[in-house]
């Protein structure tokens, strides 16, 4: 059963501007310690991939209902690509707390990219009831 379902759409000139202005401060104000890593990894367009995880992060967020708050923050909220490179949320042990708490589980996440806007949405599903 769906929790919640959200969607961001963010302007990559927008996040570009950002970029140009404050570089790793921006980086490390938006992305977890893993993010950073892989993007050292991929470097081709990092205000794009910027974008994508922001634009991720708060469609997780609007999906679990509260926004970003002190406890669920931009670093609570990481996108890892699987084995075949499709997003998946992870959420750091404080994160997960909150989600566990608010009774959602596993997050479902599409993210796009055109026409200089990228896009994520979420689809946040109930936790399983256990034993």
């Amino acid at each position: 059963m769906i929790y919640g379902v959200g969607t961001d759409v963010v302007e990559l000139a927008r996040i570009r501007r950002l970029y140009q202005r404050w570089g790793e401060r921006a980086e490390q104000h938006i992305l977890t310690a893993g993010e950073r890593q892989r993007l050292r990894l991929r470097r081709r367009d990092p205000a794009r991939y910027l974008a994508l995880h922001f634009a991720a992060k708060e469609a997780v967020v609007k999906a679990l209902g509260t926004g970003f708050t002190p406890r669920v923050t931009l670093h609570d909220v990481e996108v890892v690509p699987d084995s075949a490179g499709r997003p998946e949320v992870v959420f750091s042990p404080k994160g997960a707390a909150y989600v566990a708490e608010c009774g959602a589980g596993v997050a479902h996440l599409s993210l796009s990219d055109d026409a200089g806007i990228a896009v994520a949405f979420c689809v946040l599903m109930r936790r399983e009831a256990s034993g």
